[in-house]
């Protein structure tokens, strides 16, 4: 069973990855690490704006849905049998098809913008402990669609072709128990 996570940013993407990982021992890969790792190589930094044009590149130089090929080799090359396979992180158009390419089941998950906030500045990861309300809407409309081809980010076409379609707005507990009766009943 393979997996693919979109959503909105601080919606609860690595917290379900997370779940289906330690409760179903599913195999998660986060394309954002896979990125990590090839800037890291190539750049020597993983700042956020060297991650999104390294990024840009792989997906305008080996297609939309490069992330999520490397990410299925991963699981398909394992030693390791895992059920299943999570992937998250999915920012293309062409991502979120690979998914369904492969049978896979896509999930978007969202909440309200200030609930996400919230999550975004009690997580105090890097400079986002910094911003205001305004300045994370600014940074997610930003994000929201670069363009339409199938490499460039796209999270308002991956929402329209989701499969499973999850609102974070309440507890953690209650999130997984809905995305569990979703996805495995």
């Amino acid at each position: 069973m393979i997996i693919g996570i979109s959503g909105s940013f601080s919606s609860g993407k690595d917290t379900l990855a997370k779940h289906l990982n330690e409760v179903y021992g599913f195999m998660g890969v986060n394309t954002g690490d896979i990125v990590r790792e090839i800037a890291q190589v190539e750049r020597g930094s993983i700042e956020r704006p060297v991650l999104q044009e390294v990024a840009d590149e792989l997906r305008h130089k080996y297609g939309g849905g490069v992330l999520v090929e490397r990410a299925l080799d991963r699981y398909h090359n394992s030693i390791r049998n895992y059920p299943g396979c999570s992937i998250v992180g999915l920012r293309s158009l062409g991502e979120a098809k690979a998914i369904k390419e492969q049978g896979g089941t896509l999930v978007f998950v969202d909440a309200p913008i200030e609930i996400r906030y919230e999550r975004m500045i009690a997580r105090a990861r890097d400079d986002e402990k910094v911003i205001t309300l305004e300045e994370f809407r600014q940074r997610e409309e930003a994000e929201l669609s670069s363009g339409s081809s199938d490499a460039d980010f796209n999270l308002l076409e991956i929402e329209k072709l989701a499969d499973v379609k999850l609102v974070n707005d309440t507890t953690a507990e209650a999130f997984l128990r809905q995305a569990d009766s979703v996805l495995f009943s």
